[in-house]
């Protein structure tokens, strides 16, 4: 599998609205007595995966193989091509697994298919990125830089706004309603699903302190509109 880097273009510093003229497709708020199924696909266990006070909350949890997190999606569910597609998050502290939004289409070993990440690895190592599968083969376009600025532990600490806008021109990540990363001209025109997510990657596994848990990703709400 071949990598590439991708460079950051130049962002408008203050960019428009990504929500403007465009009307709410899909709402969840997570104010439900249990995960609404009707919505949410389980991608891993179910006991790592509740609703506690509004929010969604993933877990990572001791099993016999050992320490494994979990997913939910909108897969099968809700899909859409283009729009802006945003999500509530208070993303985990420590290191040792990592929590993930995303949206996606079909597996990127197919293409053309693509993901859009923001992946968190504790300790405000947040990275938006993106996996494409197009004419141009399946690469991981990982950011050298971007505008995306932080103060310590502002990830972990409270929740913050991710989210990814999708035209005919360009994927942009957004921090908190501020553009801070932008891939242009997308091939993949697919519809994508939403992903959310908290897991234990084999690479971080050894990095992981049970007495730093429970260190759960949480979700206030997910909209998505078109």
């Amino acid at each position: 599998m071949r990598t590439l880097l991708a460079f950051l273009l130049p962002l408008v510093a203050c960019a428009a609205d990504p929500t403007a003229k465009l009307k709410l497709a899909f709402s969840e708020e997570f104010d439900g007595a249990a995960i609404d199924t009707t919505k949410w696909t389980f991608e891993g266990g179910t006991q790592a995966a509740s609703l506690k006070g509004g929010k969604l909350v993933l877990s990572v949890i001791d099993r016999p193989d050992g320490w494994q997190g979990t997913a939910i999606s909108t897969r099968d569910k809700f899909a859409q091509a283009q729009g802006y597609f945003e999500a509530s998050i208070r993303f985990n502290a420590s290191r040792g697994h990592h929590g993930a939004f995303l949206v996606r289409n079909k597996m990127t070993t197919e293409p053309p298919a693509a993901s859009l990440l923001f992946e968190c690895f504790g300790e405000d190592r947040l990275v938006p990125w993106a996996r494409i599968a197009d004419s141009k083969g399946l690469r991981e376009l990982k950011p050298v830089k971007t505008d995306l600025t932080l103060r310590a532990n502002q990830t972990s600490k409270g929740f913050n706004t991710y989210g990814f806008a999708w035209t005919e021109k360009a994927y942009v990540w957004y921090f908190n309603g501020k553009a801070v990363h932008k891939l242009d001209k997308p091939e993949v025109n697919e519809p994508m699903h939403v992903y959310l997510g908290n897991w234990v990657g084999d690479s971080e596994r050894k990095n992981l302190v049970p007495a730093n848990l429970p260190d759960n990703v949480e979700v206030d709400w997910v909209k998505v509109w078109k």
